[in-house]
């Protein structure tokens, strides 16, 4: 390499921070701020919609720009003029989703808030309704209709509903990140969509409950529920699809093909029920059965004989005790069969939806030997609302059963309550009620029928803001007691094999996140070794003049590049030595010009190794800071996932305990049979049957009287001090210290 090409790889800039893929964790906060922007207002389920909307039309959109893209680069290397590549990387066949020209991002983003006075240019709410329809147009094609998915309830005009310094501000803060492949992988990114999904629920108000689910709660349901690849899964009030995709993930997980789930949900809000379309797209769902309407109303997923479908599993998270559920129109009679055990009451509709859960589940198949489970999510209310008849002989007064009551005695006598799970306060966002898990079985097995297993788990969840959450080491107290159908002997061995799996799922999920910290880290770090190498030979040298001219050898790595100038020099410098006395002034003025090539070559390299140093101290420095960020970053992952294998384990050692002492094991769960129910008049109340109230603390009579001295004597100590401070503001008062 000649000087001049080597000053110029000396004086190339260092990139310290070169574009990288986000973690998850980055991506989470990124979003976080998207949700602040709307800060200020009291529901932010009014905006949800928009923000939604807008975060998949730029996701999209910069995916669909890559493919054109790399499809492009690849056409013009291949020999194809540029503008016919460009043509041809636009082919619609060639795309998951198309971005048509005049709906770019790009275009759209830099319209005026405003539509200029005296001018045909739209101002940005229209421009984005337009783009927004363009891209429902252009993808109509698509196995995933995008009909109405992002302009359903939607109008970007509407200020009422989302101001226009909110909307500006979305669209540069979305515009400040590039979200396709190369940045955010897709499993990030519907990752990522779930969590904001989740932020929104806690910021939501009394809304939130009506479009999620805790995940914690979906995994809880799908590892109860145990679908299988093959089955039908309905959710009736589906919202974002949470629990849907939390059933996909439990076939993922036991290996089987989720592709072979014929997946079904209704959601009667359609801002929510376009979020929950989106949500399984961007999840890479190739089909589902999706509906928009009220589904105790006007249920979607009907027979060709006009009946409702009939499923192998049905997961639902439906609004608590909702009073306008449609008692109008099923009261002269429900077409659809739905009523058999009663009618719900007018103003509270918790059992019209169990009863539409029992009316949808699939019989017993001889083949499979599956019956139709549910699972779903209620207020406790179901569960002891209602009373029954009373006769004036009986209790002194005459009164009809309550419509709960009689449809509560129905489920038990049919023998379809499998299992009920009480779960901790405060888990659901927007919503105070105390709620618990119903699972409903069609047809239970020969060992299981007449039983039915209470599980009382509101004792063990982290205490959190806004809501509480329910930890792997909390979901195992609720398993293992399930798997064992509450027989003690065999919770005793399913609580190793529970815990060894739980864990199992902490450290894929741990060394998921690592991955994917070092994925987005390492490449942005791995120069950094060979820059802190070069840095120790740059601190090393000479850059004295002597020791310069001194080290100046054609191998030398820095200075190489001075050898044929000194060459020349010292060629010249021994022709003069050899010279005689007459030639030596003649050689002398020809040294000159090349002493001084070599003079100012030598002043410009060693400046410029010093500049070089300077620049390689700097991206050493700003490369050690994002060594510590990873570093930091994976600390905090590994000691997360600590924590949770620590409380696994605690749970493990306290289920063995418990499952050693029928007693204790009574204050966790019971296994209860048809006629215990029936002797408590049909209500399950748990308190009725597990043991739920706490040991109160035995304290001896001496330690008592002790402490009531000291308590005494305090009560003295603090009149007496009471009594000098109102002498002191000159008050007299009588009281006795």
């Amino acid at each position: 390499m000649n000087l001049t090409e080597f000053l110029t790889t000396l004086e190339a800039p260092i990139v310290v921070r070169p574009t990288r893929r986000m973690t998850q964790g980055e991506l989470e906060s990124y979003l976080d701020k998207a949700a602040d922007i709307l800060r200020g207002n009291a529901d932010h389920s009014e905006f949800r919609g928009y923000v939604f909307a807008l975060l998949f039309y730029k996701r999209i959109n910069d995916c669909y720009e890559e493919e054109v893209r790399t499809q492009a680069d690849t056409l013009i290397t291949a020999g194809v003029p540029r503008e016919q590549a460009l043509q041809l990387a636009r082919d619609p066949l060639n795309h998951h989703f198309i971005v048509p020209e005049a709906a770019e991002w790009n275009k759209v983003a830099r319209k005026p808030p405003k539509p200029p006075k005296d001018s045909r240019e739209v101002g940005l709410g229209q421009a984005l309704n337009d783009a927004m329809l363009a891209i429902e147009r252009a993808n109509a094609h698509r196995q995933n209709n995008f009909d109405g998915i992002l302009t359903g309830k939607i109008d970007f005009n509407k200020q009422d509903e989302l101001p226009r310094d909110k909307l500006v501000n979305l669209i540069n803060h979305f515009g400040s990140k590039t979200f396709d492949r190369a940045h955010v992988s897709d499993d990030l990114f519907g990752n990522a969509y779930e969590y904001l999904i989740r932020n929104f629920a806690s910021k939501a108000g009394k809304s939130s409950g009506e479009f999620y689910t805790p995940a914690e709660v979906g995994f809880l349901m799908s590892e109860m529920l145990e679908p299988k690849a093959g089955m039908s899964i309905c959710d009736w009030a589906s919202g974002s699809g949470g629990l849907l995709l939390q059933c996909i993930r439990y076939v993922k997980k036991h290996g089987g093909d989720a592709r072979q789930l014929f997946l079904h949900g209704q959601e009667s809000n359609v801002a929510t029920y376009n979020i929950s379309r989106i949500n399984m797209i961007l999840h890479g769902v190739p089909v589902w059965e999706h509906k928009q309407g009220d589904s105790l109303r006007d249920p979607r997923h009907l027979t060709a004989a006009n009946r409702l479908k009939q499923f192998d599993r049905v997961i639902m998270n439906p609004p608590f005790s909702l009073e306008d559920w449609g008692y109008d129109t099923v009261a002269g009679g429900d077409k659809f069969g739905r009523l058999s055990f009663g009618m719900p009451p007018t103003s509270n509709g918790d059992w019209a939806w169990l009863l539409q859960i029992a009316k949808s589940l699939k019989d017993l198949d001889p083949q499979t030997g599956e019956s139709g489970k549910g699972m779903v999510v209620m207020s406790q209310g179901v569960l002891f609302r209602g009373q029954p008849e009373q006769t004036e002989e009986e209790d002194g007064q005459n009164q009809k059963a309550d419509a709960e009551y009689v449809i509560r005695r129905g489920f038990v006598e049919a023998d379809l309550i499998e299992c009920i799970v009480v779960l901790p306060s405060k888990l659901f966002y927007g919503n105070g009620v105390p709620a618990c898990l119903l699972l409903l079985n069609k047809n239970k097995p020969e060992a299981r029928k007449g039983k039915t297993l209470m599980i009382w788990a509101s004792r063990h969840f982290q205490k959190a803001n806004p809501q509480n959450l329910l930890r792997p080491s909390d979901l195992m107290r609720v398993l293992v007691p399930w798997h064992a159908f509450g027989d003690l002997e065999e919770a005793k061995t399913l609580v190793e094999s529970h815990a060894a799996q739980l864990i199992r799922e902490v450290e894929a999920k741990r060394d998921q996140r690592l991955a994917d910290v070092e994925d987005a880290f390492g490449p942005v770090l791995a120069p950094l070794e060979s820059l802190v190498a070069e840095q120790a030979e740059l601190d090393a040298l000479d850059l004295k003049v002597a020791a310069v001219n001194d080290a100046i050898h054609p191998e030398h790595k820095w200075f190489g590049p001075l050898a044929p100038l000194k060459t020349e020099v010292e060629s010249i410098q021994a022709k003069i030595d050899a010279a005689g006395h007459g030639e030596k002034a003649a050689l002398k003025a020809k040294l000159a010009k090349p002493k001084k090539v070599l003079d100012d070559a030598r002043k410009q390299l060693i400046a410029a190794i010093k500049a070089h140093l300077k620049q390689l101290n700097k991206a050493i420095k700003e490369l050690n800071k994002l060594q510590e960020e990873r570093d930091t970053r994976e600390q905090e992952i590994k000691l997360a996932a600590e924590r949770e294998i620590a409380h696994l384990n605690e749970a493990a050692d306290d289920l063995r305990r418990i499952c050693n002492d029928p007693d204790e094991a009574r204050r966790y769960f019971a296994l209860v049979d048809k006629v215990e129910i029936e002797e408590n008049e049909f209500n399950l109340n748990l308190p009725r049957y597990v043991d739920t109230f706490e040991p109160e603390t035995v304290v001896p009579l001496d330690a008592a009287a002790e402490t009531l001295k000291d308590c005494v004597a305090e009560s003295k100590r603090s009149l007496s001090s009471l009594k000098a401070l109102l002498s002191g503001l000159g008050i007299d008062w009588g009281g006795n210290a």
